[in-house]
């Protein structure tokens, strides 16, 4: 499901020629930036601490550092993040779309959002964040989705759109809260865990697995059919695995937090990897999202109630 928080899209790159000069500057929303004149100079490994490895991968990745067009002008990439570092909401991989699409636009290349997702798996290789599709493909496809991949190389996905009605996503958008936690944890540290036990053919770990899968079809049913309150089931279930897949993907505070929303709610859980980032809490009903936001503002829990709506298709 791609949304948008506070009334914009927090995530995005714009990507420019510049007539001024030949080679090529970066600056990201934390006023940060770099140029880059020796664009031999962009190579991997990239340091871990470089805060514009991610462009600097997307743009071998593209292959624009060859283009014709680079002997005649530069280029001027801008990139912004309006949400919190650790947040869970696949960051990184959709800003690494954003910057992916426009490269690919500039050079009038293949630019469809399947190519894109491809090519964001090749960027967090390079980055050595690694990751799935799953996030770039929740931000370049808008709404809600169902998506799912097929063994072999390339990678072929199957996007299907899930044709809510306006009633439905006006109910989704009054009880589902989202919520950051101020815990933070990168994702990646996480995913070197599980890829470890499935290499080793843990028996829990691939069962979890399979069962998180099916509950993804049970889900896009229970949303086709409008019954949110199942979803809430579905999200109760899938958070118990999640912690079955990594023991420390909650905590003490997530714990906490979750126990005080609890007679609010029929379903909660953290996105992404978890243990920190932004917590889903679905409501009972209207009324109980509306006191369980004020329970939340009047309590001790330092965490942020965003006001979100789903980002449809334009």
């Amino acid at each position: 499901m791609s949304i948008s928080l506070e009334g914009r899209l927090p995530v995005g790159a714009m990507i420019e020629t510049a007539e001024g000069h030949l080679g090529v500057l970066i600056e990201d929303d934390g006023g940060r930036n770099v140029y880059i004149d020796d664009l031999a100079s962009i190579s991997s490994p990239f340091k871990e601490s470089d805060p514009f490895r991610l462009v600097k991968s997307a743009l071998i990745v593209t292959g624009i550092l060859g283009h014709k067009m680079l002997s005649k002008s530069g280029l001027n990439i801008r990139t912004w993040a309006n949400v919190p570092r650790g947040s869970g909401l696949g960051t990184s991989s959709i800003l690494a779309a954003a910057v992916v699409k426009g490269l690919f636009q500039l050079m009038e290349d293949e630019e469809s959002d399947d190519n894109v997702a491809r090519a964001v798996l090749v960027v967090e290789q390079i980055m050595g964040t690694g990751g799935g599709w799953q996030d770039q493909i929740g931000g370049l496809y808008p709404g809600i989705k169902c998506t799912q991949s097929f063994p072999g190389q390339p990678l072929r996905l199957q996007v299907v759109p899930l044709l809510a009605s306006p009633q439905l996503i006006q109910e989704l958008e009054q009880r589902l809260l989202v919520v950051f936690t101020g815990q933070v944890r990168l994702a990646h540290q996480v995913l070197q865990k599980v890829v470890t036990r499935y290499l080793r053919r843990d028996n829990i770990l691939i069962s979890s697995i399979k069962r998180l899968a099916e509950l993804a079809k049970i889900g896009r049913e229970a949303l086709m059919n409008g019954e949110i309150d199942e979803l809430g089931g579905i999200m109760l279930e899938a958070w118990r695995l999640h912690q079955e897949l990594d023991p420390f993907c909650s905590n003490k505070f997530v714990d906490e937090l979750f126990a005080f929303a609890d007679p609010y709610c029929c379903g909660y859980k953290l996105v992404g990897a978890g243990g920190g980032g932004f917590a889903l809490l679905l409501a009972k009903n209207r009324n109980c999202a509306k006191e369980l936001t004020q329970a939340l503002e009047e309590s001790t829990f330092d965490v942020k109630v965003y006001h979100w709506n789903i980002a449809m298709p334009r």
